[in-house]
């Protein structure tokens, strides 16, 4: 027993990782009206997964991955709100052993072929230019963190609206190297003078995260920066978010961490990302914000994270079905009352002034949630 329960999630399957994710794929397609889009979706998990994930003979997975505390490098993700919910999944694309050259030439080569095959807007050149200026890093780093440079997430909804987003590392180099990064990043988009606003705003208590690129095919590509920290009171985030968008989003921000923290809300909070828009049309103040909390970090187990969701979606008044939906097909309707296993990231967000909640889940957690009952 001892040794089942030490061994990876793809190793207790007798399949890939790749394998086990493409059939949840397949299920979740019609639950989400997504049958009109399932070749392109299924297209799409190829180009971003195929070597991450191990489905080529001699290419081993990435076990070493961030997104998850067990080293599995993909995730689903929803933004759930009062309108369409579009089912995303992200992974580290790419085989782990590529060298840093070779690895760039891959995403730039994927990202094009993705591009094409759901129809999205954004000159490559443009998009590959800024990949390099986002991912340089200093030649006489001896080593550099890179933790996986690329991820890349897709999303489709009902009608056939899908779009693309590029993550990227950026905790290589040092601090000061870092907010350099994310501010070219940021005045590619037009918006250094809020990225510098941000830095002083944050200054001694965040830290650079990443970057993100958005691809649509209806607008323009859009950015993301992403900030870290660990140790912060919740009452530091709400006077963050309230600078940055109004007395609304801190009063959202106490009443979400009052029923997912619980008790623990007096304390200081541990792993928190805080992330702005970039590069989109907003008011004077940043509309564009989101922050989400480390789910091993908020909960004691998958059951007490499964309750705590369904009643803020239901607080939100916010149809808790998607969720439900992907919670059964990925845990094969088991949640660990003992462990953390599929609940990676909950948070908050507001873009043009709309409310969503987001909920970022692991696709191997009927795996792991089944080893906890040996």
């Amino acid at each position: 027993m001892t040794t089942l329960q030490n061994t990876q999630p793809r190793e207790r399957l007798g399949s890939s990782w790749y394998d086990l994710v493409s059939g949840q794929l397949q299920a979740l397609i019609p639950r989400f009206g997504l049958e009109r889009s399932a070749a392109r979706v299924h297209r799409a998990f190829e180009l971003i997964c195929s070597e991450s994930l191990g489905l080529h003979p001699g290419v081993p997975a990435t076990r070493s991955s961030r997104l998850n505390h067990d080293g599995t490098p993909i995730q689903f993700a929803l933004a759930l709100g009062h309108g369409v919910v579009p089912l995303q999944f992200l992974s580290e694309a790419g085989d782990p052993g590529l060298s840093d050259t070779d690895g760039r030439e891959f995403i730039d080569s994927r990202v094009r072929e993705l591009s094409a095959l759901l129809g999205l807007k954004g000159d490559m050149d443009y998009i590959g230019a800024l990949l390099d200026r986002s991912t340089t890093v200093n030649a006489h780093e001896t080593d550099p963190d890179r933790g996986g440079t690329f991820w890349i997430g897709a999303s489709f909804a009902p009608g056939g609206k899908c779009g693309l987003k590029i993550y990227i590392n950026g905790k290589n180099g040092t601090e000061s190297e870092r907010w350099d990064r994310l501010d070219r990043f940021a005045a590619h988009f037009g918006d250094l003078e809020k990225q510098h606003e941000l830095r002083r705003l944050v200054a001694g208590k965040m830290s650079p995260l990443g970057m993100a690129i958005s691809l649509s095919g209806d607008d323009n590509p859009t950015g993301r920066v992403y900030l870290s920290s660990y140790g912060n009171r919740v009452s530091y985030y709400e006077s963050l978010l309230e600078h940055c968008g109004g007395e609304q989003y801190a009063d959202a921000l106490a009443q979400f961490t009052e029923l997912m923290l619980g008790e623990d809300r007096a304390y200081p909070t541990q792993s928190v990302v805080l992330s702005f828009g970039v590069g989109t049309e907003t008011l004077s103040r940043r509309t564009d914000a989101k922050i989400e909390f480390c789910g091993h970090c908020l909960f004691q187990s998958d059951s007490q994270a499964r309750d705590r969701c369904l009643r803020w979606l239901a607080l939100r008044k916010i149809d808790a079905l998607p969720y439900l939906d992907l919670l059964d097909v990925i845990a094969a309707g088991l949640t660990s009352p003992a462990k953390v296993n599929a609940h990676i990231y909950l948070g908050l967000g507001w873009k043009e002034q709309q409310e969503y909640t987001t909920i970022y889940l692991n696709p191997c957690a009927a795996c792991a949630s089944t080893s906890d009952e040996l």
